[in-house]
């Protein structure tokens, strides 16, 4: 397919056929050669993934920022897509495969839905290991599927065994109208490990140089033929980011909990902080003593608590500052790791428990299967629907009588149940939400509007 010159997406869909096909080394190989290049580029992430930003945002140098459809519905995708593309070339990789979604029936909650939202077209990423002519019959019926060869930029075959292997492939791919713009083979240095929630988080990787990945991607891709299609791309060399050129005025001071063990965040929920007026002051419930002094509201993310309850238990001047801090009536957001950080305990499953900072009641003890996954429902008192997901390998002992925040419904199966722990100041759930969808929530939740807004 041939770019008309007038060719002026802002953006490209990394997208699989299935889950694990190499969607994110794909990504992270465009962006860290695109960069190099002195390219003007932006990640995002299809979906409600925290890890695979932490990639983006490592070779990219700029935080991912999630478009998720169905938690942010079609209104609040296309404006983030188009914040972030001002002065940046857009690249999203697709979750799972590329009409995998919320509904078994439908596109939507897709790859494909985002693709359709924005009028970005397609990069299939073809896992082709051992395989043969047969790709060619499987990547026809994406196309049919999606509706046509026009929504597709390009196709790169991915997990080859050999160079005659991806010459074969390229021989039996010549007979479609998308052109191949690269294959790759199996590269040690994109080979990351893995853990239950999906890639052990890039804060605890050891990633290779940004410009070794570059090479990479200049050796087995077309990037010419990629910077060709897309004239927007080259457009975007030596552009000023004029984003936030005006300095905010923060009205307030939020600690929010950022380290190894405490980096579930959307990219977006912290800039829609920033334009309430709140400064971010970064900490860590690892490295620190306290949480920090002068603040007026608290958030506690999720992560991966469980890897670092050792040394979490063993911070008691943070506990302690913690379960002060809280107790003493600060506003508090706590979510899915910061719930578990709260309670009284946590049990691993090696069957040691540890301490926590004891503000939530009960323990939270991890499992070896997931306890509640995908996304929900929740039904605020002013009849409003506010959308968000879970994905956690543990359980609180108390919810069955203690959980007392609202009623959760699960969207692939309709049941529901009381979850999370709320006092006067205090929100703690397993539930991740997206910020500017439940804006009058955490506004409410973290005291964002005071009186005297409009005088600082």
């Amino acid at each position: 397919m041939q770019a008309p010159n007038n060719y002026k997406h802002k953006g490209l869909i990394v997208a699989g056929m299935h889950s694990s096909g190499g969607k994110t080394a794909v990504t992270c190989l465009l962006l860290a050669a695109l960069r190099q290049r002195n390219l003007a580029v932006q990640p995002f992430k299809v979906g409600p993934d925290y890890i695979d930003p932490g990639f983006h945002s490592h070779f990219s140098a700029k935080s991912s920022v999630n478009l998720d459809p169905w938690i942010m519905g079609r209104e609040h995708v296309v404006q983030a897509a188009e914040q972030f593309t001002e002065n940046a070339f857009g690249i999203a990789e697709g979750v799972m495969g590329l009409f995998d979604g919320s509904d078994p029936t439908n596109d939507s909650g897709s790859t494909m839905e985002i693709a359709r939202w924005l009028g970005w077209p397609i990069l299939l990423v073809v896992p082709c290991r051992n395989a043969g002519r047969s790709i060619t019959a499987a990547i026809n019926g994406f196309i049919a599927e999606a509706g046509g060869e026009e929504l597709f930029s390009g196709i790169i075959l991915n997990q080859v065994n050999s160079e005659s292997h991806a010459e074969y492939l390229r021989k039996a791919c010549s007979t479609l109208e998308i052109p191949i713009l690269g294959a790759l083979s199996e590269i040690p240095e994109l080979d990351w490990p893995e853990r239950h929630l999906g890639l052990q988080p890039g804060v605890e990787q050891k990633f290779a140089d940004s410009n070794e990945l570059a090479e990479l991607a200049e050796k087995y891709f077309d990037l010419d033929l990629l910077v060709k299609k897309f004239q927007v791309l080259s457009e975007s060399v030596a552009q000023k980011n004029t984003q936030n050129s005006t300095p905010l005025k923060f009205c307030k001071r939020i600690a929010v909990a950022q380290d190894e063990a405490f980096h579930f965040y959307y990219a977006a929920n912290l800039e829609w902080l920033r334009q309430q007026g709140a400064e971010i002051v970064s900490f860590s419930p690892l490295n620190d003593s306290h949480v920090p002094e002068n603040v007026e509201a608290l958030l506690l993310g999720g992560g991966f608590p469980e890897v670092f309850a050792e040394k979490i238990s063993a911070n008691k001047s943070m506990l302690s500052s913690l379960k002060k801090t809280v107790e003493s009536g600060m506003p508090t957001y706590a979510e899915c790791g910061g719930l578990m950080i709260l309670a009284e305990a946590m049990k691993l499953q090696s069957g040691q428990s540890l301490a926590m900072a004891g503000v939530v009641p009960g323990i939270v003890e991890m499992t070896k299967r997931l306890q509640h996954f995908g996304y929900c429902k929740i039904a605020l008192p002013e009849k409003r629907e506010v959308r968000g997901h879970e994905f956690h390998y543990s359980n609180w002992s108390a919810e069955t009588n203690r959980a007392n925040l609202w009623k959760v419904t699960r969207h692939s199966t309709g049941n529901s149940r009381t979850e999370g722990f709320r006092t006067a100041n205090l929100h703690a759930s397993y539930v991740h939400l997206y910020f500017p969808q439940a804006a009058s929530l955490i506004r409410d939740v973290l005291k964002l509007f005071p009186k005297e807004l409009p005088k600082c």
